[in-house]
């Protein structure tokens, strides 16, 4: 097996046991030929299948089966004998006008219309999460991806090519041989793990996995573990299947959605239910969901749903209710998912990205090569994911510490004994599943790929590892207009140095002002649960002048900073900074800070304070910082907490106050800044994101702390030589240090289409782009040496990218209009070009 495959079948996939066939067949209109989906194939009032999306089934039987019965709303019910030699069905019903006496159409409405109102005005009584006040359950899920060995035509191949219109022998081909003997002896991947699942209405949903284990590796990957791949229940307003929110077919706004259509009545637990198949209202170029809900006609709860998409990849997921009478509440007791090659080029969205693929038709006097053996294997390779969720208690105290983390993964999870996980499976292992176990372990550690994919995800970091340190790639290599080339190394201590202390740092040297900077700290954590660190640290460096950050904001690494290259107007800074950052929940982190600094200007500057000019000085500052998520989720590992779900809006809010006279500070100000970032992600469509960003300084400021609203675009008289490397959130057309202020608000709106699909290898991606900002600056006059101006006007510009044209290169040309608008056409002009590293996924 290749490395590259398996890396990518274990970071993107999921997994399953299989079913074997014994009939199956399609269901028809006698009339029109058309399929009939969803259609009941019934071996009893209870047991049976349904047709899929294209009036097709699979169906097991038991010994003794002397016939199936086939019911559909609108159609005559059809009773059809079998035997042992029974195989395959093809069975046409007959329309039936008494049948269709039974869902007249009251009011000239669909009445299924009226059931799944009544479904969704009654979600508060039948949705267990909002009906119940806490519920403590025990789940097993096993995921495999594998290949039923009976389906695949295990012959040797013969492979012929063509030659003056004569097949003339080439070569023996054994894979389809091989890959069924492999199939024969164990599945192509394996997963189980076990989770205890706590709920209580003032606290919500936690789920703390046990027990987890992955074929061929010592420790899970996380990343996987936290991947949504089914939601918990029908309910919400959004469906999760493999990282990708659809509207859910009961959402508040379902019926804009979906068109809903009563197929049959069903018994289920001793209770009729609707059948009702449900549809997209608009086809788009990405499959939206489509299926049967099993609506209770007694309080219109579900019993059973299922949701399929039909595309490039096919999905089937599945989940059963059964009825709690105690409580009288239909709750979630298991569900599958199924994922297998489709038969259409429609697109599918996966992993929160879209998976299309582009067919190709070869003329047949054109094929050079010919197969005795028409079978892909790939057709008959197949996901699935099974969950049994057992030992269910309800109303009973629940404890779950903290708020907001999504998942929580116990330090023994991934060293479980036999005898641990044989107490909470609910499928036993099979003899192919535990040579899976045995293939995968040794095949992983032969050819490095635990150690492989580690690498990859410290690399997407920013980060090498070594043993103990990992390696900060941020300081290898950078460039601005002050120092040319900024040369360096960094490093930060890992998980196998210490999971309770952290020691980092940097050093780095400019080409240009041949001077060294440097920083070190240190950290300890003083409470896990919630990621509580004391830490200290001391830099001698330099910082852009007007520049402002979030001390909340998470390390961010891209391969260069765009910004950067045109920078001249630094200040240097020897600072020693004391701070705690704690988790108040999951979804607010909180940061305090104390800080000394002391500043000095590499350019010619003087700040007149109290009939003083100072041109150093020194600033003590305590800042307190609060960064809410409150649509993200996380999950807590033995490594820390990581976002496994980036939910919009985010918030940011920061105060920070300097102290005159406390530690030698100079001056006395404060300031109050504050951010909102807006992602819209429909499916199908592209991405809208909103950037709102504001502060409001008081006191006593000098320009080194004003805000300047990330201007890039350099000084230059020509167009062309302004041409440089476009940002992602900075004002192209705005010249650097041209405004300063102590007050400003700025908006960006953005909106990136889907990708053109101009040809396979050229998909060139479109993004509209306005921003604007406005601020003032009180006192321009007591800041000596620089000249500028305050945003008191207002300041627009407007203009697109045309992004990957080549290799991740592409072209930005923004407009600078309204108050700033200068005299000559070329200065309001802003062309660059732009680059956005992708890694193809």
């Amino acid at each position: 097996m290749k490395k590259s495959l398996l890396i990518f079948i274990l970071l993107f996939s999921s997994i399953a046991a299989f079913a074997q066939q014994t009939i199956s067949g399609v269901v028809t209109d006698k009339q029109t030929k058309e399929s009939l989906p969803f259609a009941n194939i019934l071996l009893s009032e209870s047991k049976g299948t349904i047709t899929d999306a294209e009036g097709k089934f699979v169906l097991n039987l038991k010994k003794g089966t002397t016939s199936i019965r086939i019911s559909y709303i609108g159609y005559t019910t059809l009773t059809v004998p079998i035997d042992n030699n029974t195989t395959y069905l093809k069975i046409a019903l007959e329309p039936s006008q008494e049948s269709l006496d039974a869902v007249v159409l009251y009011n000239k409405e669909n009445p299924a219309l009226q059931i799944i109102r009544d479904a969704i005005k009654r979600k508060k009584e039948n949705d267990p999460e909002r009906k119940l006040n806490t519920f403590k359950l025990n789940s097993y899920n096993k995921l495999l991806v594998t290949a039923n060995p009976d389906s695949i035509n295990g012959q040797i191949d013969s492979i012929y090519t063509k030659k003056d219109g004569k097949l003339v022998f080439k070569e023996v081909d054994s894979s389809n041989y091989s890959f069924k003997k492999d199939m024969t002896r164990s599945h192509i991947y394996m997963t189980e793990k076990v989770s205890e699942v706590s709920f209580s209405s003032s606290k919500g949903k936690r789920e703390k996995i046990l027990a987890t284990r992955m074929a061929g590796f010592k420790e899970p990957i996380y990343e996987i573990l936290g991947l949504k791949i089914q939601s918990f229940s029908f309910y919400k307003n959004e469906y999760d299947l493999f990282g990708t929110s659809y509207a859910g077919p009961l959402a508040n706004n379902a019926l804009s959605k979906y068109n809903y259509k009563i197929l049959d009545t069903v018994t289920n637990n001793n209770r009729d239910a609707y059948m009702i198949y449900y549809s997209p209202k608009k086809k788009g170029k990405t499959s939206g969901l489509e299926g049967i809900l099993y609506v209770d006609k007694q309080s219109y709860a579900l019993q059973k749903a299922i949701a399929e998409i039909k595309a490039v990849i096919d999905i089937k997921a599945v989940q059963n209710f059964e009825y709690n009478q105690t409580f009288e509440v239909w709750f979630p007791s298991d569900k599958e998912i199924n994922i297998r090659k489709g038969k259409t080029d429609d697109s599918v969205s996966l992993l929160g990205t879209t998976i299309n693929v582009q067919r190709g038709t070869t003329p047949q006097d054109s094929t050079k090569t010919v197969s005795t053996n028409k079978q892909d294997a790939s057709d008959f390779v197949y996901l699935s994911s099974k969950t049994k969720n057992f030992d269910l208690s309800i109303n009973k105290e629940v404890s779950i510490r903290g708020r907001g983390l999504a998942i929580e993964i116990d330090e023994l999870a991934h060293d479980r004994s036999e005898e641990f996980w044989n107490q909470y499976r609910t499928d036993s292992i099979t003899k192919r599943g535990k040579e899976t176990y045995v293939v995968l372990d040794s095949v992983i550690a032969e050819e490095g790929v635990e150690k492989d994919i580690y690498l990859a995800r410290k690399l997407l970091k920013g980060y090498y590892p070594t043993k103990y340190v990992d390696l900060d790639l941020r300081y290898l290599l950078k460039y601005n207009n002050y120092e040319a080339f900024r040369l360096g190394l960094g490093g930060v201590t890992n998980a196998n140095f210490s999971t309770k202390y952290r020691l980092n740092g940097y050093g780095v040297y400019g080409t240009r002002d041949k001077d060294f900077k440097f920083g070190v700290g240190g950290a300890a954590r003083l409470d896990k649960r919630t990621n509580t660190w004391f830490g200290m640290s001391y830099t001698d460096d330099l910082v852009e002048t007007g520049s402002s950050t979030f001390i909340t904001d998470r390390r961010a690494f891209s391969l260069f900073e765009p910004r950067l290259f045109n920078i001249d107007l630094f200040y240097e800074t020897r600072r020693l900074t004391a701070n705690i950052e704690h988790q108040i929940t999951a979804k607010t982190h909180a940061n305090l800070m104390l800080s000394k600094s002391n500043i000095e200007s590499t350019y010619d500057y003087g700040f007149v304070n109290d009939n003083e000019i100072f041109n150093a000085y020194e600033i003590t500052e305590a800042i307190f910082a609060v960064q809410w998520n409150p649509f993200s989720e996380y999950m807590q590992t033995r490594h820390g907490r990581s976002e496994i779900k980036k939910g919009f809006p985010q918030f940011a809010f920061q105060a920070t106050q300097s102290l005159k006279d406390v530690f030698g500070g100079d001056f006395n100000y404060t300031k109050f800044d504050a951010r909102i970032v807006h992602e819209i992600r429909p499916i199908d469509k592209g991405v809208t994101s909103f950037l709102v960003k504001g502060g409001l300084g008081i006191g006593d400021i000098p320009i080194s702390h004003l805000y300047h609203t990330s201007p890039n675009n350099p000084n230059k008289d020509v167009l062309l030589q302004r041409f440089s490397i476009a940002g992602r959130n900075s004002f192209e057309t705005m010249y650097f240090n041209e405004f300063f202020s102590d007050k400003y608000a700025m908006f960006q709106a953005k909106h990136q289409f889907k990708p053109f699909k101009i040809t396979r290898g050229f998909r060139p991606e479109l993004t509209l782009i306005t921003r604007f900002a406005i601020g003032d600056a009180e006192n321009i006059e007591r800041h000596l040496g620089q000249e500028f101006n305050s945003l008191q006007h207002g300041y627009s510009e407007s203009g697109f990218e045309i992004n990957k044209l080549f290799a991740g290169f592409g072209l930005s040309f923004m407009y600078r209009y309204g108050a700033y608008h200068l005299p000559e056409f070329e200065d309001n002009l802003s062309f660059k070009f732009t680059y956005y590293f992708s890694l193809g996924f």
